[in-house]
C-alpha cells in the first residue's frame, strides 16, 4: 500500500502493526484496534485492510484500515465474524473470503472503504489462500467439513463470481 507494507495481529491475539518503507525501515503504526490473530490482510487504493481474527475468546468482525499516512480508520465491519479466512485485490476493491463462518460469505471494500457483499463462494470452506492475477481475485483450496477441497473461485473487477 503506497510506499510500505503493514504485518498486524498474530501471535496471542496481538494488536501490534509494524510497516516497512522502501528503504526497508520499520515503522510502528497505530496499533489494531483489537488485538486478534487468524485474521486477514489485503490492500487497495491507498488503504492497507486487516479483518476479523479470533480475539476477546471469539471471532471478530471488526475490519482496520491504514491508509498512505499509516493512520488508522475503522470501516463497517465483515457482514460475519470469522477467522482463518482469505483477503486479495482486484480493480477498485478488496474482497475477503470464507472464514470459520461457514457461509462461503465474501466481503468487498472498494477504495471509499464501502462494504458491499457479492456472491458467496462456491463451496463454504476456511483456512483457503488468496491471490491476485491480472483482472481476477482467486481463492483456492480449503478444509471444508468434512475434509479438504480443491475449489477455485475466480471474482473479476465487476465482483462476479466464476470457477475456472
Amino acid at each position: 500500500m503506497g510506499n510500505y507494507a503493514l504485518f498486524a495481529g498474530g501471535g496471542s491475539a496481538s494488536d501490534k502493526v509494524d510497516a516497512y518503507n522502501t528503504s526497508l525501515t520499520r515503522i510502528t503504526p497505530t496499533s489494531l484496534s483489537k488485538g486478534r490473530w487468524g485474521l486477514a490482510g489485503a490492500s487497495v487504493g491507498n488503504y492497507a485492510l486487516f479483518a476479523g481474527g479470533y480475539g476477546d475468546g471469539d471471532d471478530l468482525s471488526t475490519v482496520d484500515a491504514y491508509n498512505t499516512s499509516l493512520t488508522r480508520s475503522t470501516p463497517t465491519a465483515l457482514t460475519n465474524a470469522k477467522r482463518f479466512f482469505a483477503g486479495a485485490s482486484v480493480g477498485d476493491y478488496v474482497l475477503f473470503a470464507g472464514g470459520t463462518d461457514y457461509t462461503g460469505s465474501v466481503d468487498a471494500y472498494n477504495t471509499s472503504l464501502t462494504r458491499i457483499t457479492p456472491a458467496a463462494l462456491g463451496e463454504r470452506r476456511y483456512s483457503l489462500a488468496g491471490a491476485s492475477v491480472g483482472n481476477y481475485a482467486l481463492f483456492a483450496g480449503g478444509r471444508r467439513s468434512p475434509g479438504t477441497t480443491a475449489m477455485v473461485d475466480a471474482y473479476n473487477t465487476s465482483l462476479t463470481r466464476s470457477t475456472p
